[in-house]
């Protein structure tokens, strides 16, 4: 009787993975609802057989059943990511503890990724996997009944698509998801046939645009094609995986989208939905990382902002500017250790980091202490060690200056008041026009004509694979910032030595995160920077400690501070060695060559307001350092 049962829902398994074109409801979304419907029961069938697997099943019989649910779920990602941000967390989050800014309660890690680890972390703990599949089946459960009160949309559908797009190419292939077992190249496989799948219940709609469909057919075939010949993740050629199938697909999808007439949602995103390849240079939309109030400015407003950026006269002394610390000569940074106090007689605590793409960030500041650049603005003017300056006391001297009134003005309107929120709002506007998403490595994968060469391409898929690097310096931004929705910029604990020494390394006493929100698992965790521009702005870390990347390969390749004697905690970055050869090491770091771009963004105002005061236009251009 068991077996009869389980070949009927076999059966109805088979029947659910039909295309959706073959399934007649009367429009595309409800085929996209009974599709998303469908395989949330099969995902949640599946990982009730690896519930229930008895103890004579083997351990490669439980890694089948974990690796069935898998493709299910990754069929149906685009749409949980995009509806069910949240439940995505539970069902696909990493497996690390996780607390929050303003609330002390530790949050212990559920679903897939927690129990890959059980699966292939050597012996199996059956009590310890059994509890931790339990609590995935009770996630989709919830889900399973969640996805059938949910309404869906034609906007929404395919805004997920594209996101799927970009996470299949940020987080799945550089095994983000998948640390332990590496199944990245098959999941990546399941994913498309989810996209696929979703698209083809649009096919009715689309019948004069055959052409655009067999386009699209065709890159998808071609995509699996070369994912089969792909076999292992090490050496899985990510370059041309992006090249040559996800940028056609993300484009032709973009065109059958115009096609169908289904226009973007309206509300402001991370990503442009409106750019049909993820590494335009202006697919980020800065508003989304900004505050309400502080949106879609006038030009003159970022005007103001730089001419005040390079100006002294914010400083308590006129002689220390935000340029002081963040030159445009060396991608906004200052190549310092830590950068000089405002008394020229000590450091300050940190490392001053580039100021190019801060912008693409969801909080500030190496520990994460402010959301937004407005904030950062203030803080810093403020700071005896930096500018040592008072905001209200700087207004009004501008206030008094005819030249900045009239930027003011044109800025603001007539009506303005010259004080902290127009001051802050000012350098805010500057600093987010600080975008370099141009590089040459922007424009090899545009497919335009910069070439890179052997090593550099190398160095990518070493970036986005082996090495590791990707997990936490997310492409396309290479930074923190997470895709696909971009809500949250991480931290992470690297056991960063307070020397160069790998013999007698000791932790920085530096407690990062944890100074700012007193939550134990933030000791030492800092937050994850730009990889951009890196090949300008040593030294590195929080605390400058690597004078070279060379260092910094170095200390990723030993398992960070874990592998040079360094013992924390709550190190977030595994401490297994990375195995790289030096020719790896020395290929990574010709591919972050690749990720300069300072154009357009180094001129210096050659001159500023002048006050008719002897004293004040003493001032000099980006101050005394």
């Amino acid at each position: 009787m068991q077996r009869i049962i389980f070949i009927s829902i076999t059966g109805l398994l088979i029947f659910s993975l039909i295309s959706c074109s073959q399934q007649q409801p009367a429009q595309p979304i409800e085929k996209v609802n009974e599709f998303f419907i469908s395989q949330a029961d099969s995902l949640d069938y599946t990982i009730g057989l690896l519930a229930n697997a008895d103890a004579a099943s083997s351990p490669e019989e439980l890694k089948k059943y974990f690796a069935k649910a898998r493709h299910h779920f990754k069929k149906i990602e685009s749409l949980v990511v995009f509806y069910f941000p949240e439940e995505n967390e539970r069902i696909n989050g990493p497996a690390l503890l996780k607390t929050e800014e303003y609330d002390d309660k530790v949050l212990i890690p559920t679903g897939f990724q927690v129990i890959e680890e059980d699966l292939y972390a050597g012996v199996i703990q059956r009590d310890t996997l059994q509890q931790n599949v339990l609590a995935l089946k009770a996630i989709l459960n919830n889900l399973k009944y969640t996805v059938r009160s949910n309404a869906l949309n034609n906007a929404n559908v395919f805004e997920s698509i594209r996101l799927e797009i970009l996470t299949i190419m940020s987080l799945g292939i550089s095994g983000f998801d998948s640390p332990v077992s590496f199944q990245t190249i098959a999941e990546a496989k399941s994913s498309l046939r989810g996209v696929e799948t979703i698209l083809s219940c649009y096919s009715d709609q689309a019948s004069d645009n055959v052409s655009l469909q067999r386009r699209m057919e065709k890159i998808f075939q071609s995509a699996y094609s070369y994912l089969d010949t792909q076999q292992d993740f090490d050496s899985f050629n990510r370059a041309v995986f992006i090249r040559q199938y996800l940028n056609p697909l993300s484009s032709a999808v973009y065109e059958y989208q115009q096609a169908l007439k289904i226009p973007n949602n309206k509300w402001i995103s991370a990503v442009k939905m409106d750019k049909p390849l993820f590494f335009s240079a202006d697919v980020f939309d800065v508003n989304f990382f900004s505050p309400a109030y502080n949106r879609n400015l006038k030009p003159e407003v970022a005007r103001l902002g730089k001419m005040l950026f390079f100006d002294p006269v914010l400083s308590g002394n006129n002689t220390r500017a935000c340029a002081s610390c963040h030159s445009p000569s060396k991608a906004f940074s200052d190549g310092a250790i830590k950068s000089i106090a405002f008394n020229s007689s000590h450091e300050v605590l940190r490392n001053a980091p580039t100021l190019i793409n801060s912008a693409y960030q969801k909080s500030q500041f190496w520990d994460q202490r402010v959301h937004f650049i407005e904030d950062q603005v203030t803080d810093v003017m403020s700071n005896p060690n930096e500018m040592h300056g008072d905001v209200e006391a700087s207004s009004r001297k501008i206030a008094m200056n005819k030249e900045y009134v009239d930027m003011f003005k044109k800025a603001f309107g007539d009506s303005v008041v010259i004080d902290k929120r127009s001051i802050q709002t000012s350098l805010a506007a500057y600093i987010r026009t600080l975008s370099g998403l141009n590089s040459r490595f922007d424009q090899y994968m545009r497919g335009e004509q910069a070439i890179l060469s052997e090593d550099e391409v190398s160095g990518f898929n070493l970036f986005m694979g082996k090495a590791k690097c990707a997990t936490c310096h997310f492409l396309p931004l290479f930074n923190g910032s997470v895709p696909p929705q971009y809500t949250e910029t991480e931290s992470e604990v690297l056991g960063v030595p307070a020397m160069a020494d790998t013999i007698h390394a000791v932790a920085d006493t530096d407690l990062g995160k944890y100074n700012a929100y007193t939550r134990k698992l933030y000791q030492h965790a800092f937050k994850t920077p730009t990889v951009r521009n890196a090949a300008l702005t040593a030294p590195y870390m929080h605390n400058g400690v690597f004078k070279t990347l060379e260092e910094v390969m170095d200390f990723y390749n030993r398992g960070g501070g874990a592998g040079i004697g360094v013992q924390l905690f709550n190190q977030t970055l595994p401490s297994d060695k990375l195995n790289l050869t030096k020719k790896e090491q020395r290929q990574i770091i010709a591919f972050i060559h690749t990720l300069t771009d300072t154009t357009g963004l180094t001129q210096v105002p050659s001159s500023l307001p002048k006050f008719n005061n002897a004293a004040l236009d003493k001032r000099k251009v980006a101050g005394d350092y």
